[in-house]
């Protein structure tokens, strides 16, 4: 939801072309800046599981930033690929799942919670790809999709929530149902996305 409102703000827009410019005359193409968001969201990860929280949402920020960047580069200046498509479709699932892992390490009681939620995206995962694969739209990503109510940015701050919880005793026993909460919206998200699919199709 939260991407597809700042995609359509024409000041973010330009900042963001203006930060991809940038990078890219710096040298960093579009798949470099994929891998770079993969390796800022592994440490991130990391720095959950030890317990480094300031240093682990930096990192996420960073992995966030340049994840919004990558297809910018892509589009403005060299050209979108099924490479680059299939980079960024990983690296996110990558880092989804270093990030929350990082956080349920220490955390025995987020251990069942984190699985149900994990649960809802391999479902809503699945169904983002066989929806986008049928519906087979030449877009210039390589998987289009409609908007729901949970997309990357909720993702991101999601893990930043969660992460800050999970910081001292008072809160943390408030992050399971936070994650229960993740779940429902994901199964949400994953039912519009899944409707939106079978309407596509039938009309063709």
């Amino acid at each position: 939801m939260l991407d597809t409102i700042f995609g359509a703000n024409p000041d973010l827009k330009r900042v963001q072309s203006r930060c991809a410019r940038a990078l890219f005359r710096a040298g960093i193409s579009a798949n470099a800046a994929t891998i770079l968001a993969a390796v800022a969201g592994i440490a991130s990860g990391l720095a959950f599981a030890s317990a480094r929280g300031t240093f682990a949402i930096a990192a996420l920020a960073i992995s966030a930033a340049f994840d919004a960047l990558d297809g910018t580069i892509a589009r403005e200046c060299a050209a979108p690929s099924p490479l680059g498509g299939v980079l960024d479709l990983s690296a996110d699932r990558i880092v989804e799942a270093c990030v929350i892992v990082g956080i349920a390490w220490r955390d025995p009681a987020l251990y069942f919670p984190a699985l149900v939620l994990v649960a809802t995206w391999y479902v809503n995962i699945t169904i983002f790809l066989a929806v986008g694969a049928a519906l087979e739209g030449p877009g210039a990503k390589l998987i289009e999709y409609p908007p729901g109510i949970l997309e990357r940015t909720e993702a991101i701050i999601f893990f930043i929530v969660l992460g800050l919880l999970e910081t001292t005793s008072i809160t943390r026993a408030i992050a399971p149902m936070l994650c229960y909460a993740m779940a429902a919206l994901e199964i949400v998200t994953g039912a519009q996305r899944l409707l939106f699919g079978v309407r596509m199709l039938r009309s063709q």
